[in-house]
């Protein structure tokens, strides 16, 4: 057994390896698509490769597999929402959220440069866009927030009063206000991390179950698109009619995010036997290991690379042989890049967290020590709502307000929240470990 395999065994040992093997999927398959998701045209303009080709929307429910993601992400946040008091739970804040705080800071700088330098459209692009990608930490910070109540929907017909809720706002987004469609960003995600606090029941299912789910799932999204007043892509986009399904996500994708987990669980036994391989798992946990810091990065890398493509060359027509080998080597240089600097991010925001944690002291410690039980659970909603902030508005003209879905937004006071909330978890889970108190299992 060669030295690579041994240690990746060992730093593997007792993971679920199906759980992690899926997650790794769906964040590759998300760099994937964003990588093939833009077209530079012959005069200059950047756009969605839809716009060009909307008959390729059958790609974006291949690599559409988010909902798996948040699934099995509610799978680890059982232990959590049954004891949110546990001492581990600072240090899962801290976990989470200090890696994308050099991202923020590294988009800040870049994008004040670039507005010295460079075009306004091209600075205001660079503000935002390597941070868009954080709005599912945001998400998932929520999902921590409401954890309590999430792990509580266990029986099919609250399951159904949820899908019912989803359509419910929908229909208010549609009759009343684009903006309310936002509701959905918490609806449909805690969905799926309701889902999977009941994933060992769910792999309880019978194959035959499973089948009839994945296809009556897929009929209803498709009967919602054909009937309603859905996109027929899975990703934001203007180039086909419709509610778009992502951003905010719809009944639509709720309803193929089922099929998504129906067909998982048709498929684990088989995953489970292929992944007991340890020839077959040892790639897979290697790229697993820096999946989420591909995943922060990879953004900031293609959206440099698009600022060269425009300053150096003229646009390809879409899908031509010109195109495919730009975003090849694009996609290739991004991955390259994004897994070089995974572990350095990584570093940078333990020593961050660190850092602020130190600073709070005492103090801290003191005050969080007499703050209400589930305290972790009000800083994890705080750091949620300004993550997805920071994703729809960027961190370009820190000192500008502006309102995002009508709340006020100020990048700097977003950042100097994130800066707090980490300081004062890594302050917390630091006296935890001093006194050695108990972590969650």
């Amino acid at each position: 057994m060669s030295t690579v395999t041994s240690r990746v065994l060992a730093a593997s040992a007792g993971r679920d390896r199906v759980s992690d093997a899926v997650k790794a999927l769906a964040l590759s398959l998300v760099i994937v698509g964003h990588s093939l998701a833009w077209t530079i045209t012959a005069d200059g303009r950047v756009i969605n490769t839809l716009d060009e080709a909307p008959w390729l929307f059958p790609v974006t429910w291949v690599v559409q597999i988010l909902p798996l993601f948040f699934l099995l992400a509610g799978d680890r946040l059982r232990s959590l929402a049954r004891d949110p008091t546990a001492d581990g739970a600072y240090r899962r804040l801290v976990r989470l959220v200090s890696p994308v705080l050099p991202l923020i800071l590294i988009t800040v700088v870049l994008a004040a440069l670039i507005s010295r330098l460079g075009p306004a459209p091209i600075a205001a692009a660079a503000g935002i866009i390597p941070v868009q990608i954080v709005w599912f930490l945001g998400v998932y910070l929520i999902a921590i927030a409401i954890s309590p109540l999430l792990v509580r929907i266990t029986r099919a017909w609250q399951f159904a009063a949820l899908l019912l809720a989803i359509a419910g706002v929908d229909l208010l987004r549609v009759a009343v206000n684009p903006a309310l469609g936002w509701a959905n960003i918490v609806l449909v995600w805690s969905l799926f991390v309701a889902l999977g606090m009941q994933l060992p029941r769910l792999r309880t299912l019978r194959p035959w179950l499973c089948a009839f789910g994945v296809l009556a799932s897929v009929a209803v999204a498709i009967v919602l698109i054909v009937q309603g007043p859905y996109s027929a892509a899975l990703i934001t986009t203007t180039a086909l009619p419709g509610l778009t399904n992502l951003a905010p996500p719809t009944l639509v994708l709720a309803s193929f995010g089922l099929a998504q987990v129906f067909a998982l669980m048709l498929a684990w036994p088989l995953l489970e036997r292929g992944l007991a391989r340890d020839r077959v798992w040892v790639p897979v946990a290697l790229f697993a290991s820096r999946a989420m810091g591909l995943y922060l990065l990879h953004l900031l890398f293609i959206a440099l690379a698009i600022g060269v493509l425009l300053l150096a060359t003229s646009g390809a027509s879409a899908l031509s042989g010109a195109w495919w080998l730009t975003h090849a080597i694009v996609l290739s240089v991004a991955v390259a890049c994004a897994w070089a600097l995974a572990p350095p991010l990584t570093r940078a925001g333990a020593w961050l967290a660190s850092a602020l944690g130190h600073m709070a002291g005492h103090g801290g410690r003191h005050v969080l020590s007499r703050a209400p039980v589930g305290a972790v659970l009000v800083l994890a909603a705080l750091g949620g709502v300004n993550l997805l902030l920071i994703s729809e508005s960027g961190v370009g003209s820190i000192v500008e307000w502006r309102r995002v879905v009508a709340i006020p937004y100020l990048p700097v006071a977003s950042i100097a929240m994130l800066l707090l909330i980490v300081g004062a978890s890594a302050c917390s889970a630091n006296s935890a470990g001093q006194h050695g108190r108990r972590q969650p299992p």
